[in-house]
């Protein structure tokens, strides 16, 4: 059991506040300058309460406070509370939320992670119970026990904040329950390892199906199709392979074509070069009389200095002329010869190959060796390819089945447990309609669990009188967990504390509400804390018709208002 003491802090940024067993009510209030009432810090009290129950700060508002505000910030917030019959204090600042300081019974533990403090006191919660007990994490077991306003009380499961997308998590109440625990945390593992494989079994059918063209029996069939084809095709080489004259010939095959892929090297290179002369620009042609006329301005600009006669220029000239051609003309000449005889060797040697393979190919399967084994090679590549796959499909299918198999026969398990522990669940479905009758003023209510093959596992179903309204679901919600904390079977699991942040919306369901807890702490005393949030407007009218059983100052354990704020101070949270 859980009960909590006092909310304060060091130094003190806020009026410390106590509580008692029974109701607890922390009360927003109107001021002599507004009648206004939200805003005043009743949510924040609660989160600093859930601050120093180990909540995220990532999850909680006071990551909202601005940093500007140093004093709260760097403050420690502490919780005085008994703990399974030991004093408890956790203290904590919003500046290190990951450091946790525990002082039990005088010692002091502290923890530089939160997760560490956690599991210190989830183990502190569960040493009272058999080694073999499921545990659960202790802000897990908390999740159905602090409802804060964000979660608008619309969900008996959803707990949290309704604009954050977080499953739902029904393990708190499985063990509150004290049924099928065990079979739900091992379904929900199978859960994650069921997508795993619908997914890889999902894109595996694409790649087959090359994304659903076709069938996957039009698949398989083509897979055997390919797998005849290669058959043939394989069978062809290795018949070849297997003639006696294979073995003859393959040798020299190999120095056939090793010649031909060196003397065609060599034919693209004098080919090359044949082009390369044939671009060469050809001697200009000028006739004597150009000559003679230049040849006479030159002698007569030069004087004695030219003594050559018209016909040694000409007789040069023509030397030249034929030096150039002779070379140009003799290689060209040589290299078309040695083309030509290359070309001729180049025809002995692939009918040479031609007759060799002939003597391999009887002419019914293969006519090129080279190319039947190209065909092979690229049709066994597309076989391996479809055959990987279908056979990752088929296999994918089979774990696939497996696991739903499993799936199912563990929500067999769990349906058995579910009906092995009807007592427990006929107490419990007795203790929501009793409370219905005392609250809504009749038993037309229902509650069963039921199991399911989606990702939930479990459906709790329930239902109240006129459900479907905004506020008749909220009664839904605080007559569940109101059943929860007081039924005599699921209160041995139960911390025994419940805080609802503003859940209540109209006096006529805080009347019968509170009167009924404060008639059942009267009844039994200290056996369960029940802690709201509520403004004062809500429970006026019936505090002037005196319906409460109860004064409400004797409830209040604080007051806020726009001019005596939690915090003692106006802020606007950061985005």
């Amino acid at each position: 059991m859980i009960k909590i003491n006092r909310l304060y802090s060091e130094p003190e940024i806020f009026t410390p506040i106590s509580f008692d067993f029974g109701v607890n009510i922390i009360m927003g209030e109107k001021s002599e300058k507004t009648n206004k009432k939200i805003g005043v810090g009743k949510s924040v009290c609660i989160e600093f309460i859930n601050f120093c129950l180990l909540k995220r700060i990532s999850d909680s508002r006071l990551n909202l406070i601005p940093k500007k505000n140093a004093e709260i910030i760097e403050s420690q917030i502490k919780l005085d509370f008994d703990f399974n019959n030991k004093k408890v204090i956790i203290s904590r600042s919003i500046s290190k939320p990951e450091q946790v300081s525990i002082q039990i019974d005088g010692e002091h533990i502290h923890f530089d992670k939160l997760d560490d403090a956690s599991e210190y006191l989830g183990n502190l919660y569960f040493e009272k119970y058999p080694a073999n007990t499921k545990r659960l994490s202790f802000r897990n077991l908390l999740q159905p026990i602090i409802r804060d306003e964000r979660s608008e009380f619309k969900d008996l499961i959803k707990c949290f904040d309704t604009n954050k997308s977080i499953p739902s998590d029904y393990s708190p109440h499985l063990f509150f329950l004290n049924v099928g625990l065990q079979k739900y945390t091992e379904i929900k593992s199978l859960n994650v390892d069921l997508k795993k494989k619908n997914t890889f079994y999902s894109e595996t059918k694409k790649l087959v199906t090359n994304n659903s063209e076709i069938k996957i029996q039009d698949a398989k069939a083509h897979l055997n199709e390919l797998e005849s084809e290669v058959g043939k095709v394989n069978k062809a080489i290795e018949q070849l392979k297997t003639n006696e004259s294979f073995e003859l010939i393959q040798e020299d095959l190999v120095k056939l074509e090793v010649k031909l892929a060196d003397l065609r090297t060599k034919q693209q290179a004098i080919k090359f070069e044949i082009k390369q002369i044939d671009s060469f620009p050809k001697p200009e042609s000028i006739n004597e009389n150009e000559i003679q006329i230049i040849f006479n301005q030159f002698k007569k600009g030069l004087g004695d200095l030219v003594e050559r006669s018209l016909d040694d220029l000409k007789d040069f000239k023509n030397k030249i002329d034929s030096f150039r051609n002779s070379i140009v003309n003799d290689r060209l000449i040589s290299l078309k010869s040695e083309l030509s005889e290359i070309n001729s060797i180049v025809r002995k040697l692939d009918e040479e190959y031609s007759e060799k393979i002939s003597l391999l190919d009887n002419g019914e399967v293969l006519k090129d060796l080279k190319a039947s084994i190209r065909v092979f090679n690229e049709k066994n590549r597309e076989l391996n390819n479809l055959r990987s796959l279908i056979q990752k499909y088929d296999e994918s299918e089979r774990s696939k089945k497996k696991l739903e198999a499993e799936k199912a026969v563990l929500i067999s398990d769990l349906e058995e447990e579910l009906y092995k522990n009807q007592e427990t669940l006929k107490s419990f479905k007795e203790s929501i309609l009793s409370i219905h009758e005392r609250i809504m003023g009749n038993r037309e209510a229902h509650f069963e669990i039921k199991t399911t093959k989606n990702q939930s596992i479990v459906d709790f179903i329930m239902r109240t009188d006129d459900d479907g309204s905004h506020s008749t679901e909220r009664m839904k919600v605080f007559i569940y967990d109101i059943s929860l904390m007081l039924n005599e079977y699921t209160r041995e699991n139960h911390p025994r504390f419940l805080i609802h942040d503003n859940i209540f919306e109209d006096d006529d369901s805080i009347e019968k509400s509170l009167n009924f807890l404060f008639e059942y702490n009267n009844k039994t005393p200290n056996e369960f804390q029940y802690i709201v949030t509520l403004n004062s407007d809500l429970i006026e009218s019936a505090s002037k018709n005196e319906r409460l059983l109860f004064k409400v100052d004797d409830l209040k354990r604080a007051s806020f208002t726009k001019d005596n704020r939690f915090l003692g101070m106006k802020y606007n949270e950061t985005k």
